[in-house]
């Protein structure tokens, strides 16, 4: 994909030369108490911009999305933000320790890129969207005219030459910001790159590169109505909202790694977890373990299951089901990914779920972390299932094929923080 520079609005380095108290997470990703929390720290935090008090059906109250827009002009005139008058690139690191308890640094850099229909050689997607969360942030974008969040894209880059290049153009940075997430422990230090040879040389080699959506499907979608909206209105075909501020993380880069998101049943009537066992043993070999064994794999037909007194089995799919399963899906591959395996022969199969349940999660509940995952299956859920790591080879050509994953498929950690960088869009 093209990717080009922009003039991004920052937090004034002048009176905010760290901004842990003033970055925070995506918006979707932020409970009541964790926006109560985040403006506590500072009433300049990006949660303000980004999150109402309380959403009612698929809003947030009215005053929030034009008391935004006012809080942008207010906090421009009292010199909080500002506007960078060289257009750049920003070259971020995030230090983290991840969910395997292993320490690890991801770098990629923030750009524009042109808005593009899904498709193989542009853009790539591997989730559902539903409506509701499209349209609150499309009143927020419409009404403030800015991108608060960026896009997380990967691409394909054998050799990890764009990192590379960018890492040799620290030393050329006109500023650097940095900011720690508190509640994860994540480090961030972005580097902004004005130097117009290393931009040229980066916007080369992504030239005809696709990009792969790791998170921010619903976002994605919001600009493209957005972009629909704005040149309807202004009748022009070259406008700001043709392109989108994006994060764009090599996947050969050591520090891009993807995680599990376990399930465990809830609220399942008439369930019986021996009922549910002898059923198995008609898909599954199953394989007895010890708690103390249970790891992370890679083994996309083998998961492990829990009952509620944590004894663990592994679930081994028998060869003559996932060939028959290769067939009944759209397309085979899908039947690679353990998440499908779960969903078409476990829940929908064996429980009897349906679509509308699994999209409601009227039964369902997601856990990233292992602690509070056997933490559920003592406090009241039925069974539970642990996920094997994501192949990130399988995912990018689950989303070349145009194909979807269920939901939660892929946990990309750590999450990229709101407030480095926003733009605002000028028609």
């Amino acid at each position: 994909m093209s990717i080009l520079p922009f003039c991004g609005t920052i937090y004034n380095p002048e009176n905010f030369p760290n901004l842990s108290d003033i970055i925070s997470p995506p918006y979707d990703v932020i409970t009541a108490k964790e926006r109560k929390f985040l403006l506590s720290r500072s009433r300049y935090n990006s949660a303000r911009l980004i999150l109402g008090e309380e959403k009612q059906g698929d809003y947030f109250e009215a005053e929030f999305y034009e008391g935004t827009k006012d809080l942008l002009k207010k906090w421009h005139a009292e010199g909080v933000l500002t506007n960078r008058a060289q257009p750049g690139l920003y070259f971020l690191h995030q230090f983290f320790t991840g969910p395997d308890g292993e320490q690890h640094i991801r770098k990629g850099f923030i750009a524009l890129m042109p808005l593009a229909p899904y498709g193989a050689d542009t853009v790539r997607a591997h989730e559902k969207t539903h409506k509701g969360p499209i349209k609150d942030r499309l009143r927020l974008t419409a009404t403030t005219r800015t991108n608060f969040s960026q896009i997380f894209f990967t691409y394909q880059d054998t050799e990890n030459t764009i990192i590379k290049l960018l890492d040799e153009a620290v030393s050329k940075a006109v500023l650097k910001l940095t900011g720690k997430n508190e509640d994860t422990g994540v480090e961030n230090i972005c580097y902004l790159i004005e130097d117009e040879e290393v931009i040229t040389e980066v916007q080369d080699l992504m030239e005809d590169k696709p990009v792969f959506i790791a998170d921010g499907h619903h976002r994605y979608e919001t600009l493209s109505l957005y972009q629909g909206q704005r040149l309807n209105e202004t009748g022009f075909s070259e406008i700001d909202a043709n392109y989108i501020m994006g994060y764009f993380a090599s996947a050969q880069d050591t520090g891009l790694k993807v995680y599990p998101t376990h399930r465990c049943l809830r609220g399942l009537p008439d369930f019986s977890y021996q009922i549910l066992m002898d059923k198995l043993f008609e898909y599954f070999d199953v394989l007895q373990m010890e708690a103390e064994d249970v790891e992370l794999g890679h083994d996309h037909r083998c998961m492990i299951m829990s009952n509620t007194d944590g004894e663990p089995v592994a679930l081994q799919l028998k060869e003559k089901v996932f060939n028959d399963l290769r067939h009944r899906l759209k397309d085979p591959i899908l039947a690679e990914m353990d998440t499908v395996i779960l969903e078409e022969i476990i829940l929908k199969d064996i429980l009897k779920l349906t679509e509308e349940d699994i999209r409601q999660h009227k039964y369902l509940e997601y856990y990233r972390d292992m602690e509070e995952f056997w933490a559920a299956l003592r406090g009241g859920a039925q069974v539970g299932w642990i996920m094997n790591y994501p192949d990130s080879n399988i995912l990018f050509e689950i989303g070349g094929r145009g194909l979807r994953l269920p939901q939660k498929s892929t946990y990309f950690f750590p999450k990229l923080p709101t407030g480095l960088v926003f733009r605002e869009l000028e028609d």
